[in-house]
């Protein structure tokens, strides 16, 4: 069933808004934009911004919740087609270091130092919604490490301190690579940070 003109018009607008709030965000930083820069990038009134985002904050979740959806199918999705859990882990980091190199004036502008595992614990402007996509890459990683686990390709279960150890490597790579004016190519990248994550942290059996 198609969408009646008026929801078609209501997505158009947040998507009008959402793309305006990431250009000025990434070109002024969080604290520094307005909701009328905002506004006026967008082409619309103070007021119409108002009516689909109560505040500058929830603009940021919005931004945060466009990105959702797509990065969980894309993760579940490369990570299925892996195989092993060094390619998958190489799969994941990929994925999530391509996201940084799509925009990466707004992920420098945007300042996280959030370790995966205890993202509902923080606050901050976009916090919520942040932590909901610091969930689906928990989830992922969970999904790998149980089912290396299952076909015998670690020794032991992996701890929460571990686990935690492995999120906090993950935000860390993706800050780090957008402040990185000519980072190396994602595929190298990935699979350093994966090889690490396994033989660094002595997870692998080989």
């Amino acid at each position: 069933m198609s969408k009646a003109p008026l929801e078609l018009l209501q997505t158009y607008r947040r998507t009008q808004i959402l793309k305006a709030a990431s250009e000025v965000i990434s070109e002024s930083g969080y604290d520094r934009s307005s909701v009328d820069q905002i506004a006026k990038r967008a082409g619309l009134s103070r007021s119409t911004i108002y009516e689909y985002f109560p505040s500058k904050d929830e603009i940021l979740k919005g931004c945060f919740a466009a990105q959702r959806e797509d990065l969980a199918e894309s993760l579940a999705r490369r990570i299925d087609r892996a195989s092993g859990m060094e390619q998958q882990l190489a799969a994941f980091f990929e994925i999530c270091l391509s996201r940084v190199d799509r925009n990466r004036e707004f992920f420098r502008a945007i300042a996280f130092p959030i370790p995966l595992y205890e993202a509902t614990a923080q606050e901050g402007p976009g916090s919520t919604e942040f932590a909901l996509v610091l969930k689906n890459f928990n989830d992922e990683m969970d999904r790998i490490l149980d089912d290396g686990l299952g076909r015998g390709e670690l020794r032991q279960p992996v701890g929460p301190a571990e686990r935690d150890s492995l999120g906090t490597l993950l935000v860390g790579a993706m800050s780090a690579r957008s402040r990185l004016d000519a980072p190396p190519p994602i595929e190298e990248s990935a699979a350093s940070l994966a090889s690490f994550a396994l033989r660094g942290l002595g997870f692998a059996l080989d």
